[in-house]
């Protein structure tokens, strides 16, 4: 599918792919999208609601990479231990990844070595870097066959118009299931469509304010 380059609103890039009519970030600010949306929201909320130095994340649609730099950087500064799995489906060439130029708009210039190794590094290889763990795979999420030891979910899939199969209740009851009791699965999607499916499924789900330009957002976790 054919990408475009394009500046965000808070100054830091993302792509547009035209056949889906689809950005990979909010266009009113990428960086700003996912620092709330996941870091605040997610990684945060659940820190604040547990008192323990590690956790488990597990996120849907590595992307840019941008959601497991920022959580690198999180975790560097709140001194935690991480294990980090990104599954990617259609994974950008490091060239796509390396023609962003998004390095230039990131925060903690001294961590830009891990930006490059979680783009340099090889698929379904897991390698440290000051007690975050993080492993990328290349595989679609209804056959990856994970087990329920997650903390957080990052759910960062395109737009329900883009993408509904990963809106739908089958999908979401897999995040239901790879969650631990207490677990966070958090998302930009707003849809009541969705909240009425995490609900059904057995989440207790949360209407926040969104990030600039998006009125809210989802925050849902597992009961028991």
């Amino acid at each position: 599918m054919k990408k475009k380059i394009i500046s965000t609103g808070d100054g830091s890039p993302s792509l547009y792919i035209e056949e889906l009519n689809e950005t990979y970030h909010s266009k009113h600010g990428a960086l700003t999208e996912s620092s709330y949306v996941y870091i605040k929201k997610g990684l945060a909320h659940w820190l604040d609601q547990n008192n323990k130095k590690e956790l488990k994340v597990f996120e849907l649609g590595m992307g840019t990479g941008l959601n497991a730099y920022l959580s690198y950087v999180f975790s560097v500064n709140q001194k935690i231990s991480c294990e980090y799995l990104s599954i990617e489906k259609y994974p950008l060439s490091l060239k796509e990844i390396r023609s962003l130029k998004m390095k230039e708009s990131l925060p903690a210039r001294e961590h830009y070595h891990f930006f490059d190794q979680l783009h340099e590094m090889e698929w379904n290889q897991m390698f440290s870097q000051s007690d975050f763990f993080f492993k990328k795979v290349k595989k679609d999420f209804f056959s990856i066959g994970l087990d329920d030891s997650y903390d957080v979910l990052f759910y960062d899939a395109f737009g329900y118009h883009a993408q509904s199969n990963m809106w739908q209740e089958n999908a979401l009851q897999i995040c239901h299931e790879i969650l631990k009791p207490g677990g966070v699965w958090v998302s930009y999607c707003a849809k009541g469509d969705v909240r009425r499916r995490l609900e059904k499924i057995g989440f207790s789900v949360e209407r926040l304010e969104g990030p600039p330009g998006k009125r809210e957002m989802l925050r849902a976790i597992k009961g028991g």
